[in-house]
């Protein structure tokens, strides 16, 4: 080894050696006075504040700060002189290590040149009254203060595991940090100081209000921060640069000026490609609750700016504004994607009203997005009054109706072909549970549409319909739909439909007017089944959002009430035909409801009203009728003989008229239940005539061979009928006729149990025909010998005639 270089390492090595003994000893100088060291500690700042400092215990730390030395005070406890009353001690620390220049221990000056703190509490508490505990650091003996120390030269700020408390009762304000790790650099020059900061927060509490709640609740603050605080503007500047909330990049910026009272400051905050629901988390609940119902899926830009005071209640003034391209936006309405636009927060509307809720803004400008396929544009949407906030908007779309099946699932309507244009204008709350009524003005045109009613399975096209809103109200005009058969004009008011579409519609009603001049009824027969719900998700991601849609529109169908005002040139159903139909009907969700029907049928009129309660395959009906003049073959056929087996249109001439107040079941395919009818018949036949009725040729095989049976006829003949489902009571009535004369009553089975009485007189009518007095032509006619008969049902179902009274 070369000389030099021996000199070299022997002298650094004894170096060396010398630092390391000169610290050792300086260590054991210390602890072998560290009693007089901690009284001289305690004793110079318990001289200096206004409460009581205790230091458990005082050791060397030779290894934490080489060559230098650091002193671990150990518990070190600061209380004011009302800790009895309020339990919040200022300083409360397991371990304080201070790094002192170790020629200043020779000189005995304490020259402290880093500070460190950990595992403990530091809690700025204010009472009610305004009394605070920090009047523990006020200087207890102001006037003895003695000049023989100066000022610690600190350079190294670090916290470890330390929980910093504000907790000011009087502003209610509450911060709670859990400051994890920190560790700070301070450079003084004569202009100012500088401060590097790099920690690891936990924010506990953040509340400038506790009466609103906290910001950054639970949120992880990454702050690498530097600081300046220039000693003549007197102004704590912040030069732009990133922290992290929840790893989460920001960049902020800001001016403190402590030039003035009470000082004001900017503060501007960047957050590039942050998700809405990150930020909003940021936020206290009272504003951050109202962002709950949006969810943006793709981060945005944003960039806030607040210009205030630091004084008690003083809101600043707020301005945030952001952007986002090609977004997806759910919310209670639907999922919306490719969603692009600009916003502005704002919560000074109008000047020198004060920055609040009432006074808060939200913009959102240039919106383009889609639900489903149906594409939305709105240039201006604000959202105003934050403590109740209502939305307004207007909006435009144009689209082809076949898009409306991928907006929504479940809903009621599949479209097949045309197109519809929506101009409107909405304002309407922003929150859940806000009662505010809502109001849509303008138009939705639908022109050459074609769709199925899927609850009914009906199919329409060549429809057009003009929606006009107009508030709460939707008006319906110049409606036509078009089915196979059918074609029907209409036009509506929906009244206070915004208000009730979500919150009651059971409580909707829809007043129609319907005019067509040919329906066929056939085409509706599935209006007498229960309604099927409409389709199901197309896409099942989004099932949970557009959904809802779909089901509160199929709720809403189903669940309003529906009158309708028709006036029908004919109508056909089956048989059944009839002219100039004039009704009004109501629609429950499983009701139908009859009154004022009247209408042209088989050469006379009839009028009725009645119900029909919707259960499925067999519905319940009731009715009451009255028909007049009307050809009785005709009647009978289009009603497919009432369910009579044995007596058919086929069989009957004349003109009835008649009350009925029947009840009974309809099938889902439109036909009568057989033997369900129940109620009473009273009817009027004039000029009547009975051809080719089995019963009665049955009676010519007795008697009367020589008289026409098969074809007689009757000038009136009239009686009640009972009608107890399988059976017909028919209370005594004579059947005065061209060839016989009959009494009658009993039962007619329609379905087996026939049992008829029939007193036939042998006596030729003929010969009475001349007689006018009713009771005299009676008398006589029952001269001479009377047949009884019987009318039994046989084994084959038919009706037989026998010989003798029944039982």
């Amino acid at each position: 080894m070369r000389k030099w270089l021996k000199v070299v390492l022997i002298a650094g090595g004894s170096l060396v050696a010398l630092i390391i003994l000169l610290s050792v000893g300086l260590a054991l100088y210390i602890k072998g006075n560290k009693a007089a060291f901690l009284k001289q500690i305690t004793d110079q700042l318990n001289d200096n504040i206004n409460g009581q400092l205790s230091v458990e215990d005082m050791e060397p730390s030779l290894f934490r700060s080489f060559p230098n030395v650091s002193i671990a005070l150990k518990k070190v406890v600061l209380r004011d002189s009302l800790w009895q009353q309020h339990h919040h001690a200022l300083l409360d620390l397991d371990y304080v290590f201070v790094r002192v220049n170790t020629l200043s221990l020779l000189r005995k000056h304490v020259d402290v040149k880093e500070v460190a703190l950990e595992k403990g509490n530091i809690y700025l508490f204010t009472d009610s009254t305004g009394y605070t505990n920090t009047s523990a650091l006020a200087a207890s003996k102001p006037g003895k203060k003695k000049d023989t120390s100066r000022d610690a030269d600190i350079r190294n700020i670090g916290l470890s595991q330390i929980t910093f408390t504000i907790d000011n009762r009087q502003k209610f304000k509450l911060f709670e940090l859990d400051i994890q790790q920190m560790d700070g650099k301070l450079k003084s020059s004569d202009s100012g100081m500088h401060l590097d900061m790099r920690s690891k927060i936990l924010a506990r509490s953040f509340a400038f209000n506790t009466n609103k709640g906290s910001y950054l609740k639970n949120k992880t603050l990454g702050l690498d921060l530097s600081l300046f605080f220039n000693k003549t503007s007197k102004q704590l500047i912040i030069p732009e640069q990133q922290i992290k909330i929840d790893q989460t990049p920001v960049r902020i910026a800001g001016v403190f000026d402590f030039s003035q009272k009470p000082p004001p400051f900017r503060l501007k905050i960047n957050a590039n490609q942050v998700l809405l629901q990150d930020a909003a988390s940021w936020l206290s609940p009272n504003i951050s609750g109202k962002l709950a119902a949006i969810h943006l899926t793709a981060p945005l830009d944003a960039e806030a700016n607040l210009e205030g005071h630091m004084k008690f209640r003083d809101t600043p003034r707020v301005a945030v504004t952001w952007k986002t391209t090609k977004n997806t936006l759910v919310t209670a309405a639907g999922e919306w994607s490719d969603c692009s636009f600009t916003g502005r927060f704002n919560n000074e509307v109008l000047p020198g009203a004060g920055h609040n809720d009432e006074n808060s803004a939200v913009n959102i400008f240039g919106l383009k997005a889609s639900l489903g396929e149906v594409p939305l544009e709105a240039d201006t949407i604000r959202v105003v009054n934050l403590k109740h906030p209502l939305l307004r908007g207007h909006f435009r779309s144009q689209f082809p109706l076949s898009h409306l099946n991928t907006a929504a699932s479940e809903v009621p309507i599949l479209f097949s072909e045309g197109t519809a244009a929506a101009d409107l204008y909405y304002t309407g709350p922003v929150l859940k549970d806000d009662n505010t009524p809502s109001a849509l003005e303008g138009t939705v045109q639908v022109q050459r549409g074609g769709f199925t009613y899927l609850p009914r399975d009906l199919t329409f096209h060549d429809c057009s319909a003009t929606l006009q809103f107009t508030g709460q109200d939707l008006l319906v005009r110049n409606v036509r739909i078009q089915s196979r058969k059918s074609a029907l004009q209409m036009e509506g008011t929906v009244r206070n439909m915004l208000n009730l579409y979500f919150t009651a519609p059971e409580k909707i009603e829809l007043d129609w007017k319907i005019r067509s001049a040919l329906v066929d009824l056939n085409e509706f027969r599935s209006f007498l089944t229960a309604r099927r719900k409409g389709k199901k998700a197309v896409h099942k991601k989004k099932a949970g959002t557009e959904s809802r849609v779909g089901r509160q529109l199929d709720k809403v169908l189903a669940a309003s009430n529906v009158k309708m005002d028709v006036a029908l040139d004919k109508i056909v159903f089956e048989r059944f035909t009839a002219q100039n139909v004039k009704a009004l009907i109501a629609m429950t969700e499983s009701d139908i409801q009859l009154s004022k029907i009247g209408f042209q049928h088989a050469g006379g009129t009839a009028q009725a009203s009645g119900s029909v309660h919707q259960q499925g395959a067999n519905n319940t009906f009731k009715i009451n009728a009255n028909i007049s003049n009307v050809h009785i073959a005709q009647l009978f056929y289009a009603f497919s003989n009432f369910g009579m087996e044995s007596l058919k249109s086929d069989n009957l001439r004349g003109i009835v008229s008649a009350k009925a107040d029947i009840k009974g079941n309809v099938l889902d395919n439109g036909t009568l239940a057989k033997h369900a009818l129940y109620g009473a018949v009273n009817f009027n036949l004039r000029n009547g005539a009975l051809v080719n009725f089995g019963p009665l040729e049955d009676i010519g095989n007795f008697v009367f061979r020589r008289r026409r049976l098969d074809s007689i006829t009757f000038d009136n003949l009239s009686n009640t009928l009972q009608i107890q489902g399988s059976k017909i009571l028919i209370p005594p009535m004579r059947i005065a006729s061209s060839a016989v004369n009959i009494d009658v009553n009993g039962v007619y089975g329609l379905a087996g149990g026939t049992n008829i009485n029939l007193d036939v007189p042998l006596r030729n009518p003929a010969k009475d025909s001349a007689i006018t007095d009713k009771a005299e032509k009676r008398r006589r006619s029952r001269k001479g010998i009377i047949l009884h008969l019987h009318a039994v049902s046989g084994s084959d179902g038919k009706v037989k005639i026998k010989l003798g009274k029944g039982d």
